[in-house]
């Protein structure tokens, strides 16, 4: 009874350590909603203002470039890109998993090793000599440019989580195809694909908020055609000022789409993360 009891103390402290820390985590987000929907001058008030009447002439100046680059077509670059590397890299992704998890060749646990280790590699030693050959390529301010670094970046991690998630599958189901006349890629498209549906969400939801964020690559490789919305961010702050109506306005129109995505896929989301984790 003893031992029940501290397990039930025990159980409720965490729960409540963990709702401060979500709140607490909340703050930021909480801050950056409210000041945007406040007046002109309310941003900076100290202590701060609670009590306002809120407006959506910020979102209505972010989107046509009132203050700066008009925010819609940033954000269609950037879903262009981020949808793109995704893509590229569950497609390139989900083949090299399959060889990882199913096939049998010389060096391949040396082979899985060198791609987890090539996560701890930073992008941003790769953004001169990127820059540099997209430059004698002239490929500079072009969707291109962006897709296949973000692509590249991505692709140790989903291969990753796409092995974990193919090494799940029972392995006589495939046999079994193979005895009936199917071929690998009917296997992979037929068997691998519905099956592996949790570990290519979370892969496909993780790549694409790394491609949707990303600053660095974004802000070197483009102009003006294929700016994203993280670079056009940057415009709001200048030497006369942070406009922070405006800057948390954008911000809020980029981080909503991440929130509404990971909420509506947060069973995918969690399940692919935790597949593999108890055998």
């Amino acid at each position: 009874m003893r031992h029940t009891v501290g397990q039930r103390v025990l159980t409720a402290l965490s729960q409540v350590a963990l709702w401060i820390w979500v709140l607490l985590a909340m703050v930021p987000l909480v801050w950056m909603a409210t000041t945007s929907i406040k007046p002109e001058g309310y941003a900076q008030t100290i202590p701060p203002t609670w009590q306002f009447q809120p407006t959506l002439q910020h979102y209505v100046d972010v989107l046509q470039g009132a203050a700066a680059t008009p925010f819609g077509p940033l954000l269609l670059h950037s879903l262009i890109v981020a949808v793109g590397s995704t893509a590229l890299a569950l497609v390139l992704g989900l083949f090299a998993a399959y060889a990882l998890a199913r096939l049998h060749f010389k060096g391949k646990r040396f082979l899985a090793l060198w791609i987890l280790s090539t996560i701890m590699f930073p992008p941003v030693v790769a953004v001169i000599p990127i820059f540099i050959m997209a430059g004698r390529l002239q490929l500079i301010d072009r969707y291109l440019t962006l897709i296949v670094p973000y692509a590249a970046f991505n692709l140790p991690l989903v291969i990753w989580v796409l092995r974990s998630s193919i090494r799940q599958i029972p392995e006589e189901i495939e046999d079994a195809a193979l005895v009936d006349g199917a071929s690998r890629i009917q296997i992979i498209t037929r068997i691998v694909l519905p099956l592996a549906a949790p570990g290519i969400a979370t892969a496909g939801i993780l790549s694409m908020l790394l491609a949707w964020n990303e600053f660095l690559f974004a802000l070197t490789l483009t102009r003006s055609q294929v700016k994203t919305a993280p670079v056009g961010i940057s415009e709001f702050t200048g030497m006369f000022g942070t406009q922070w109506g405006s800057l948390t306005a954008a911000a809020t129109t980029i981080v909503a789409p991440v929130v509404l995505m990971a909420l509506l896929l947060r069973r995918h989301l969690i399940e692919g993360l935790t597949l593999g984790a108890v055998k």
